[in-house]
């Protein structure tokens, strides 16, 4: 396929990036573990968890899609510098999710997010919060396109790229572009990596620093005085 061009999501855009992520992530391990064996069921709850960072926090986050034949197949939602933790949901979409998911699957969720949080990095970085490509086009070079975009936006400020991901296809997608497995952790029982990009390769003696930055703590301490910084920047920004 063509490379296409990367575009901002107006709220249309956003609504279908709900449901396409949904989709490509609706056999995820971790989702399997929690939402259980029903595809659909998954999907349903997915587009529950979704709706808060892909509609609401736009003023958080950078977002991109791609458009074939006028239809969104794939996007990422990236955090910039700064703004990690992101804001938390709202009372609207908190109700949609105990509805959707249930209150078992909320805590479980909440669980996995809080051992995520105290492996975080602490120094400035983009943060991958969510990379996804309808299944039907999985394969055709636009997960390799999302990439190159996010990246982009990281060279703009030389700072390195940092997700995590569940899925063993996808740790093998991201270390063929460049990223580098950080760590691994076992939230209920299920692998999930750490993976972290650098615009400034390093030498094989040299760790990176995400590797030693890391935030052995909860989300409400205190952050790092660089961090705290680009967070304030952000929040004048979004205001």
């Amino acid at each position: 396929m063509p490379r296409l061009p990367l575009e901002r999501p107006d709220r249309s855009a956003r609504r279908t990036l709900v449901d396409v992520l949904a989709r490509a992530f609706r056999d995820n391990p971790m989702n399997r573990a929690i939402h259980g064996p029903d595809p659909a069921r998954r999907v349903r709850a997915n587009r529950a968890g979704l709706r808060a960072l892909v509609l609401d926090l736009h003023s958080w986050t950078e977002a991109r899609v791609i458009h074939n034949e006028g239809r969104v197949v794939g996007g990422f939602v990236a955090v910039p510098p700064g703004c990690f933790p992101l804001p938390g949901a709202s009372l609207r979409r908190q109700l949609g999710c105990l509805f959707w998911q249930g209150a078992r699957a909320m805590d479980r969720w909440g669980f996995v997010s809080e051992s995520l949080v105290r492996e975080h990095p602490l120094e400035p970085h983009w943060y991958l919060a969510v990379l996804g490509v309808d299944p039907e086009y999985q394969g055709r070079g636009i997960g390799t396109q999302l990439i190159d975009g996010l990246r982009a936006l990281a060279h703009t400020e030389s700072l390195p790229i940092y997700l995590e991901s569940d899925r063993p296809e996808s740790v093998a997608f991201y270390r063929a572009r460049g990223f580098e497995t950080l760590g691994e952790l076992r939230p209920l029982d299920v692998a999930c990596w750490r993976l972290g990009w650098d615009p400034e390769p390093r030498s094989s003696g040299e760790a990176s620093d995400l590797c030693n930055a890391v935030a052995r703590r909860s989300a409400f301490d205190e952050f790092s005085p660089t961090v705290a910084a680009h967070r304030a920047a952000r929040s004048e920004v979004a205001t």
